[in-house]
């Protein structure tokens, strides 16, 4: 019924080896964390009966040397122009093909506290809102004042109140890439990971970190 998509890249612009560097206990780092969620997940889903499959798209040997001792994970070879720093859009276009249930869900390591509670709470959430909703991305809600680069308030109408109350403000949704479920077919029609009608489902605080700074990597380091 779901297939989790996760992709791990060998190479990394920010942070060298970023989602394999060793953290503390965690030998393989992020993809180490990010699998023992996976394990976890998929021993709740099949206790609720629910089929999924794990597949993780990598160029990296380290990673498809790691992952030999997990049976249950399938490797796609991600060929080296699907392993650039701005293909994202050609890699959304192959998923299909790699992924075979109704729903794909599309993940990343550098969510390492998102944890197998927070996917099965976002994946029943939507489950739980299908018939008005087709797919769904992990949210951050801002309930803040916000300005874009050309001094207009996107967060409010200023000329209504100046500063309204933050609670009165409706809130806008940021996107925190630790989670996306799309109908398979809609991947094959819209080419995206997202379709027309999406639900923001809002993360616990906390859990919507994503590494994308060494002073990211340095504060879940100091978690573990």
């Amino acid at each position: 019924m779901i297939s989790f998509f996760l992709p791990i890249r060998k190479n990394s612009l920010r942070i060298k080896n970023k989602n394999i560097v060793s953290l503390k206990k965690y030998k393989f780092g992020l993809t180490e964390i990010k699998i023992n969620h996976l394990k976890k997940i998929r021993k709740i889903l099949k206790k609720n009966k629910i089929f999924s499959e794990y597949i993780v798209s990598t160029d990296c040997d380290v990673v498809k040397k790691y992952l030999k001792d997990f049976s249950w994970i399938k490797i796609h070879n991600r060929p080296k122009e699907l392993s650039g720093d701005d293909c994202l859009d050609d890699l959304i276009r192959i998923v299909p093909a790699v992924c075979s249930n109704k729903y794909i869900l599309w993940t990343h390591v550098t969510s390492p506290l998102f944890n197998e509670f927070d996917y099965i709470n976002f994946i029943f959430k939507f489950f739980s809102s299908k018939d008005k909703y087709d797919s769904a991305f992990s949210a951050t809600a801002l309930s803040t004042f916000i300005l874009n680069k050309s001094g207009k308030w996107i967060s409010h109408n200023s000329k209504l109140k100046k500063w309204p109350r933050t609670q009165d403000l409706d809130p806008l949704y940021c996107v925190n890439n630790a989670a996306f479920i799309n109908l398979r077919s809609n991947y094959i029609k819209f080419n995206d990971r997202l379709s027309k009608k999406i639900l923001p489902i809002k993360t616990r605080k906390g859990a919507d970190l994503d590494i994308d700074s060494h002073e990211d990597l340095d504060y879940l380091k100091s978690l573990i």
